[in-house]
């Protein structure tokens, strides 16, 4: 809804929606789909609720880092409390140490770290944030994580310099704490700034300043946030107490279910198995078949075509006509052979003419042996 001049009200109806739904169901013919709403409106509604899951999922990640920001800074001041470091002004020398840390590329999250470490070991904020910058440096000149150059400035502030002489080699031996860290603070003198200039770490504060708006930001919701848990945790109990009670009730439904599907999946892999040997048998049987009605649809039942043996008779006996031409011949050899060739329509008729000339010519008391066809 617009209201004046680049002013919208966003309006999201929520409870009971049955009369909202059967109000878009009438809304007229052009409302389609979607519960009845137009395709349109379901679209608007669409980018509306995943706008609504995207902020919430955002707002859900923002309000835990200021929960964990949060954390963090009870923890140090717990840690600041048990070295009976707590002043009047430790915290604001721990915020200022935070903000200087910013500076030089380092989150307050790691600052934090390594304060514990060095307010522990000294026993005072004040030193503690003094030592801080050197362990700066120091993790910038060896390449480490500022709570490992911290450990090392604190292990070397109680007389075991080895992990500090590690990271910087060369450092004197046999010096005092004292001595090994100033020296290694002199080796390193600068480095934290040099990086905290150059474009990786640029990236590092630019990267760290995002994440302190999302902390800020989420501090807004963290009230809800620490109202919320308290009542969540019971029901996620409470599910966790439910799934135990009815696993033991469906482990074994799930496992009869199982071997009730291996009993079906054998009974099936048996049926296959036993239509395929059906289905090979009877392709066996078919060869022959098959075989039969190649032969035949090969077959020339005019190929060979021999008549009978009438004996003795004259050479060059025979008859043509149209679609048909039987010869007889071989009358030197002692019988007859009747070559056709033509049409089979004319064949029994022009055969039967031969056979009478034949006749004619030999006598009617002619004895003749069938030969074959």
């Amino acid at each position: 809804m617009a209201l004046g001049r680049g002013v919208q009200l966003l309006i999201s109806i929520v409870g009971e929606t049955a009369g909202l739904q059967k109000a878009f169901g009438e809304a007229g013919e052009e409302v389609k789909g979607f519960g009845g709403i137009n395709l349109a409106t379901a679209a608007k509604v669409s980018v509306v609720a995943g706008a609504a899951v995207a902020a919430g999922a955002a707002i859900w990640d923002m309000s835990k880092a200021a929960a964990a920001d949060r954390d963090e800074a009870l923890k140090l001041e717990t840690a600041i409390a048990a070295a009976g470091a707590a002043t009047a002004t430790s915290t604001a020398q721990v915020e200022a140490a935070i903000a200087a840390g910013q500076q030089k590329a380092f989150t307050d999250s790691e600052t934090r770290e390594a304060l514990q470490s060095l307010v522990t070991v000294t026993g005072d904020v004040g030193a503690a944030t003094e030592q801080l910058a050197m362990a700066q440096d120091i993790a910038r000149f060896a390449g480490v994580d500022l709570a490992t150059a911290s450990d090392a400035v604190a292990k070397a502030q109680t007389g075991s310099a080895g992990a500090l002489q590690r990271l910087i080699p060369g450092l004197k031996k046999g010096a005092s704490g004292y001595e090994t860290v100033q020296l290694a603070a002199a080796a390193a003198a600068g480095q934290a700034d040099q990086f905290a200039n150059s474009t990786e770490g640029m990236e590092a504060k630019a990267g760290d300043a995002f994440g302190e708006l999302s902390e800020e930001i989420g501090s807004v919701f963290l009230p809800i946030l620490d109202a919320i848990m308290p009542a969540v945790v019971p029901i996620i109990q409470a599910f966790g107490k439910l799934i135990k009670a009815i696993l033991p009730i469906l482990t074994p439904l799930i496992k009869a279910l199982g071997s009730a599907i291996k009993i079906v999946a054998d009974i099936l892999v048996r049926l296959i198995d036993i239509l395929a040997s059906v289905l090979g048998w009877i392709n066996k049987l078919l060869d022959p078949v098959r075989e039969l009605v190649s032969g035949l649809g090969k077959l020339n039942p005019f190929s060979g075509f021999q008549l009978p043996s009438f004996g003795s008779a004259s050479a060059g006996v025979g008859a043509t006509a149209y679609g048909a031409t039987p010869t007889i011949s071989g009358a030197n050899s002692g019988g007859v052979v009747i070559n056709i060739h033509g049409d089979p329509s004319v064949i029994e008729a022009k055969v039967t003419k031969a056979l009478r000339d034949y006749v004619r010519r030999n006598g009617a008391g002619s004895v003749f042996t069938p030969g074959r066809i």
